[in-house]
């Protein structure tokens, strides 16, 4: 019997970077809960935008966020997988010299850029992914004793990102590509499929009881600690 369903959002629910969900999904997670099935949200997104997507039934789900680092509900943070702090000026230093890429830089509770208000990078978090999200002039201001994600966007980003994935400085960092554009930096502990498997284990459901949607590569984490495993058509895997 299937008792927790999990589901990427960008690319599975909804379009990259769409905040536009259909109601239909909230009538579904609903009557899933009325007959004892749980349901997760597992996105590289951070929570704030989760939670304004599943706003009308976020009381009763749990939420994965920021690629697997945060595990959560709507009232508290379960666990979180933090970022080594020797590492977050390193690979901040690192992605600056990549051109054409912007980062965004995550914590617990916000995230930050340092390209500026008017910033394409700024416009897409805060317009369209819905981010609570700040600008300053230097990241490696910030304190480091929270960070849990540093994403860094780029247009041909495999290809941009190349050599800072094969940086032997951050060989114990978790690099994974989440999305079209994206490179999440975070902890290697970190990952959907970690977090997904502390789930199961906190509500003692059994990895043959779950199912897991997805459609990218920073989704086989979760595969391959599932029962069931999931794709749309226009998956990446």
């Amino acid at each position: 019997m299937i008792k927790l369903i999990a589901s990427d959002i960008d690319g599975t629910l909804v379009r990259e970077s769409s905040h536009e969900i259909s109601h239909e999904y909230f009538k579904v997670i609903q009557d899933l809960a009325d007959v004892g099935i749980t349901f997760c949200a597992c996105s590289g997104r951070q929570y704030q935008s989760m939670l304004d997507l599943f706003k009308p039934v976020s009381g009763i789900i749990y939420f994965i966020s920021g690629n697997g680092t945060i595990l959560r509900t709507v009232d508290k943070v379960i666990h979180f997988w933090k970022i080594d702090e020797d590492l977050v000026i390193p690979i901040v230093e690192a992605v600056r010299k990549i051109d054409g890429a912007s980062m965004v830089f995550e914590t617990l509770d916000m995230a930050y850029v340092e390209d500026g208000e008017d910033s394409a990078i700024m416009k897409l978090m805060r317009d369209e992914y819905h981010y609570a999200i700040e600008n300053v002039d230097d990241l490696t201001s910030l304190p480091m004793d929270s960070v849990v994600k540093i994403a860094v966007w780029h247009s041909q980003v495999e290809t941009a990102t190349r050599e800072l994935r094969n940086d032997p400085r951050f060989a114990h960092l978790g690099m994974t590509v989440s999305g079209a554009n994206w490179l999440d930096n975070m902890s290697r502990e970190a990952g959907k499929g970690e977090a997904f498997a502390l789930l199961q284990e906190l509500l003692d459901i059994k990895q043959e009881e779950t199912v897991y949607f997805g459609d990218n590569l920073n989704d086989l984490s979760a595969f391959k600690e599932t029962g069931v495993a999931v794709t749309v058509a226009s998956a990446r895997i």
